[in-house]
């Protein structure tokens, strides 16, 4: 273990100050030097990526391999900071320049670096593990070859070829990216000019924005250091982190209890047309895919019955309504006699929901586009526009959720805010522990119609628990129900409700250092929109239920003007995908399953990520394999069933990865008896075949593949890159099957 690696370990394991601020000192000058490149010259930004990076070493230290290379993980983290920060635009613009500047470069190696500065840390990047570490050793950590022989374990003479090496794959990449640059002229320019000095007490600011107020205990992932160092981005971030950190918790306000296993998903919203999994060997029916992890549960305690005060909506006048058939309401509860609900509605696209609060800075305001539940109702609920029914109760019981991390900061117009005010979000609501915003509903008691927005709709009362952060409370509010034609309904409604009664302290006192005061006051609009389901009519062993998966937050909206795009790439859809209905009873075989990958450079440890569960898109999460045509392979232990494949690559960014084919076979060389279950290499360029399956931009819902019931022990995946980077990058793969009979 390296001096660096024990520091770290010992701040991970004691929360050592005086461990941290040496490590900030050792390699403070690596990350600004990166950093400043990134974010073209400007020095202040630069500053701020710093912050960031190392706050996020501060929080995510004890989950570093013991065995990871410090300065290698810092540099790939600093570029994934600086490329969110700046968006890919300034790369982009330095690549739009590059072929007028190439003869410069060959005219002026001195300033060489300068020059090439926009996509050298990339470049880097894409190198091999050895060549990288090599290149970071001797040029940027500014260590004798002797040194990094002893950080490599090899000998000095090897180190210097290893490093000679390095440099020349270095300018084969710089090459491609139109800069012709000797390797002896990269070599000078980078030993003359790879690290640039941070500025004075930057390092003793770091640590003190880690460790100042937390405590000697507080410093891994105070949210509040975080903050404070968000807060000096600019005015505008920081009233965001105001929405982020208190704000969120609020939104909550329109959700359901984890009951839904068939329905608990961010895919949930759904169109009206499923992709059905043409599977055989059907086993009998399980009544869930999976049950909520504890968890999931809601703490039900302290309950408080809220009053919701009133809304106020723009007047309107009352619509008479012609002669009206009255029901009769029995006073028998649902829930005692679930034989009077005769509709079952699931949630579809086109919901939404709003909270808006306000502070000492700005209002502000977060979304998000996916409710989840179902209705199940009774007679005299309307069904149709225009219906003549009688006010009074109404059967009805209802279960709605909204995964937390689907909330996302938003500009008064809905134009994205800031990712890294999300995370705060997600952190003060205890996404960990309550991913979901979940409302059960009691009763429902129908008023009347009124002219609602100008349009007819039903108004009612209704009743329920609605639990946020883990407390549940009980609230009432109203609803209005405008039935849309086709067995499709859109319910609306809104409430005024306070923070504390969530146990979130409005006053923040420590988000931004005591600067942000947070209103307890907040409001929540929201439409639901439903549509009725069929029941099955074929025997329960042949039932096929909606594949339920866990989606990461998304990284991105819609796709970007100058991402180029051939023929043979999918459109982005911008409605949620359709749920794949599968047999009952699939589990995700992935994560028992051994896996290794074609990079010989890759440790085993780093394999975990594919099957961990964690799918975000932050550059931790990630596994990197090298250029050109790369692999993962599972080996099942006896051949399965496979029935639904999910892969998600790195999607922090609109991109496309190509060749992307999926193979099986129960040889583990792949050499007989493999089928290509999913392949989209038009031109055969990995060798495997042309393909007939189209290139797609990756998003946070992974690329779903039916394998229609194949059975294998072992499966491959394969990829070529992406528009993105030469490198082949993998967040998670989930397979849903079953042992094979």
């Amino acid at each position: 273990m390296t001096d660096s690696q024990q520091l770290l370990a010992d701040y991970a394991a004691n929360g050592s100050e005086r461990a941290f601020q040496e490590l900030v000192a050792r390699y403070v000058d690596l990350v600004y030097s990166t950093a400043i490149r990134l974010v073209d010259g400007d020095a202040h930004r630069a500053k701020d990526v710093a912050q960031m990076v190392f706050l996020d070493l501060s929080r995510m230290a004890a989950k570093l391999s013991p065995n990871s290379r410090l300065g290698g993980w810092l540099h790939r983290h600093t570029c994934f900071v600086a490329r969110t920060v700046m968006r890919g635009e300034r790369r982009r613009q330095a690549r739009e320049r590059q072929a007028m500047e190439m003869s410069a470069l060959n005219n002026h190696p001195d300033t060489a670096l300068a020059e090439i500065a926009p996509v050298l840390d990339e470049a880097i990047n894409e190198l091999g593990a050895d060549d990288r570490d090599a290149i970071l050793l001797r040029f940027f950590e500014r260590r004798n070859l002797r040194s990094v022989g002893e950080a490599l374990g090899t000998s000095e003479n090897v180190a210097q070829k290893r490093v000679t090496r390095a440099v020349q794959e270095l300018a084969t990449m710089l090459r491609r990216r139109g800069f012709v640059l000797p390797a002896a002229a990269l070599a000078t320019g980078l030993a003359a000019g790879a690290v640039t000095a941070a500025p004075a007490g930057l390092a003793l600011s770091i640590t003190g924005t880690v460790f100042g107020g937390a405590g000697a205990a507080g410093g891994i992932g105070s949210t509040t250091a975080k903050v404070a160092v968000l807060a000096k981005l600019k005015l505008g971030i920081v009233g965001a982190l105001v929405v982020a950190g208190a704000v969120t918790a609020i939104f909550l306000q329109h959700s359901s209890k984890a009951k839904l296993p068939d329905e608990s998903a961010v895919v949930q919203p759904q169109p009206d047309q499923p992709e059905t999994a043409n599977i055989p060997d059907s086993q009998p029916a399980n009544p869930e895919i999976a049950k909520p992890a504890g968890n999931d549960l809601p703490r039900r305690e302290p309950r408080v019955r809220i009053a919701a005060p009133p809304i106020v909506r723009p007047r309107v006048e009352p619509v008479r309504q012609p002669a009206r058939q009255s029901v009769l309401v029995p006073e028998t509860s649902v829930s005692d006699n679930p034989g009077l609900l005769t509709g079952r509605f699931s949630a579809r696209s086109g919901s939404r929901v709003r909270i808006e609060g306000t502070s000492n800075l700005h209002d502000w305001q977060v979304e998000s586009p996916f409710v989840g539940g179902t209705l199940e109702i009774g007679p005299g609920f309307p069904l149709e526009p225009g219906q003549a029914l009688e006010p009074g109760p109404v059967q009805a019981q209802a279960e709605v959720f909204i995964q937390v991390q689907t909330l996302k900061s938003v500009e008064k117009d809905g134009r994205p805010y800031s990712d890294k005010m999300d995370e705060i979000m997600y952190a003060s609501m205890r996404e960990d522990w309550n991913p979901k915003i979940l409302f059960h509903l009691v009763e429902m008691s129908l008023e009347g119609a009124t002219n609602y927005n100008g349009v007819l709709q039903y108004k009612f009362e209704s009743r329920g628990e609605l639990v946020v952060a883990g407390v549940t409370n009980e609230i009432t509010m109203p609803v209005f129900v405008l039935p849309l034609g086709g067995g499709k309904l859109k319910i609306s409604g809104g409430i005024s409700l306070k923070m504390t009664s969530f146990e979130i302290d409005p006053s923040a006192p420590r988000i931004a250092l005591g600067l942000i005061k947070t209103g307890d006051d907040v409001s929540i609009q929201f439409d639901w929109v439903v549509a009725a389901r069929s029941v099955p009519s074929r025997p329960a062993q042949d039932r096929l239920v909606p594949l339920v998966l866990d989606l990461p937050a998304p990284a991105f909206k819609g796709t970007p003007k100058d991402l180029k795009l051939g023929p043979n790439v999918e459109p982005l859809s911008d409605k949620p995908r359709a749920p794949m209905m599968v047999p009952p009873g699939l589990t995700n075989i992935a994560p028992g399953s051994k896996v290794k990958c074609s990079d010989k450079n890759v440790p085993t440890d780093s394999l975990a990520k594919l099957t961990d569960g964690d799918k975000e898109a932050s550059d931790q999460n990630i596994l990197f394999l090298g250029k050109g045509r790369q692999w993962v392979q599972m080996d099942f232990g006896s051949p399965q069933q496979l029935v639904a494949l999910v892969i998600w690559h790195a999607h922090n960014l609109a991109k496309v990865y190509h060749d992307v084919i999926v193979q099986v076979s129960d040889d583990p060389d792949f050499v007989g008896n493999v089928r290509t279950v999913f392949n989209n290499d038009a031109d055969n360029s990995s060798g495997l075949g042309v393909g007939k399956g189209r290139e797609y931009i990756e998003t946070c819902e992974g690329k779903l593949i039916n394998a229609k019931g194949v059975k294998a022990r072992y499966i491959r995946f394969y990829s070529k890159g992406s528009t993105e980077s030469a490198l082949n990058e993998y967040a998670e793969i989930e397979v849903y099957g079953r042992q094979a009979k």
